[in-house]
């Protein structure tokens, strides 16, 4: 059932360009699967999309010259997969359930894919012996060239390596702890738990999904990247001030503003989208944040008169090229979709530079590693506003912390 459930979400994804984690949480939390088999659905959804490249490379010989339906080929897909990922899965039980599932779809279709998977088996598999260094690269972590070739004239060759391996693994179960009911010590209490590497608020979930727990359900943690958790603290309002948070869902870093300012002062919190907000306020209510005022708004169309902000936190819109543990299909969206963020990111700069007051600290921040988002667009911005001063910046890859990969930025409008 497992794999039949993981077929019924790739093709959503394939076909209908569904949200990969969307579909995956929603066709998993209306099943009735074991633990045990949801862990393994999630494996064969995730792995296959995060070595969609090398798979193709794999099979291409096998299917050479034939015209295979798309839903024939995600079998074919998450059967290559099990076999070279999955080694604890014999090979007969792979092909056997690819074989029932291709055979609903067309009791012939399940004599081609028995037929193809058994070849893979038995002829030698095409190697990456011979390609460039970037091409091969490319295949084996199953990054687009052009996005290969971006982070090593960005970083270089031995960083975007490292970069595009941990893009592959499975993100930590991270969690922050809500100083507005809990303490860290209380929740390291429970042996489940453990100290996180980054943030003084975060802690890792052993096992399971955290949103199950009795510490989710009660409001003492909620889930969040730790090196998001530095984007609050990196900000770090102050008690009774009032503070703008320009893109807000789906509200970590708002409710985290909140706990840091004792849930004083004023939040006032912009999303364009009213289920995102909505979103947001459940979350705040869970967390015992009232001090965050919700607004269902495109943030360039803010009517507050200029210099209203203490403190503006601008967790951007990006590519979100630090997020392709959790969210592998991003980095098969086309190269020319970041050129349309980054003139929204140079608006969104301006807008919050017009609400800040003067003396007011603002926090800009990503989550991806495109310098062309990140310290360029920093740059640019304040050549154009010499008055605001870079405090600090930080840039964490995903490989160091195993977290998230992001970046930030700490100005001050003198």
């Amino acid at each position: 059932m497992a794999r039949i459930h993981a077929f019924e979400i790739l093709n959503q994804y394939y076909i209908d360009q569904s949200y990969l984690n969307i579909t995956l949480n929603h066709v998993l939390s209306d099943s009735k699967l074991s633990r045990k088999d949801k862990d393994l659905c999630t494996h064969i959804v995730y792995g296959t999309i995060q070595n969609q490249l090398y798979i193709e490379y794999l099979l291409k010989p096998f299917i050479k010259g034939k015209r295979v339906k798309r839903k024939i080929k995600t079998i074919l897909y998450m059967s290559i997969y099990q076999l070279e990922f999955l080694t604890k899965i014999p090979h007969y039980a792979i092909i056997d359930e690819a074989v029932i599932i291709a055979k609903k779809e067309n009791y012939h279709a399940g004599d081609f894919v028995n037929a193809v998977l058994r070849n893979y088996l038995r002829q030698p598999k095409p190697t990456l012996e011979g390609l460039e260094p970037l091409q091969r690269l490319s295949i084996e972590t199953s990054h687009p060239l052009w996005l290969v070739k971006m982070l090593v004239s960005q970083y270089d060759y031995k960083t975007a390596k490292k970069i595009c391996i941990e893009d592959n693994g499975t993100p930590q179960r991270m969690a922050r702890a809500n100083t507005l009911k809990t303490s860290v010590d209380q929740i390291l209490e429970n042996e489940d738990y453990q100290k996180g590497n980054l943030s003084n608020v975060g802690v890792l979930y052993r096992h399971g999904n955290i949103a199950n727990t009795k510490e989710y359900q009660d409001g003492l943690i909620t889930v969040q990247d730790e090196s998001s958790q530095l984007v609050g603290t990196l900000l770090n309002p102050e008690k009774g001030r009032r503070v703008l948070d320009m893109c807000c869902a789906p509200g970590s870093k708002t409710t985290h503003l909140s706990a840091i300012m004792e849930n004083t002062g004023d939040i006032e919190a912009y999303d364009l989208f009213a289920h995102k907000i909505e979103l947001v306020k459940k979350n705040c209510q869970r967390l015992g944040v009232n001090n965050v005022h919700l607004h269902v708004q495109d943030a360039l169309e803010i009517d507050e008169p200029e210099a209203s902000f203490d403190a503006v936190l601008l967790d951007a819109p990006c590519s979100g090229l630090g997020v392709l543990k959790r969210k592998p299909e991003i980095k098969y969206h086309p190269s020319d979709a970041m050129d349309e963020i980054i003139v929204l990111q140079r608006k969104l700069l301006e807008k919050a530079y017009y609400l800040l007051k003067n003396n007011g600290k603002m926090v800009y921040s990503t989550c991806t590693i495109n310098k062309k988002e990140n310290e360029k667009m920093i740059a640019q911005f304040v050549k154009k506003h010499p008055n605001m001063k870079v405090i600090e910046e930080k840039l964490i890859l995903n490989y160091q912390y195993h977290s998230d990969g992001f970046y930030m930025c700490k100005m001050i409008k003198e």
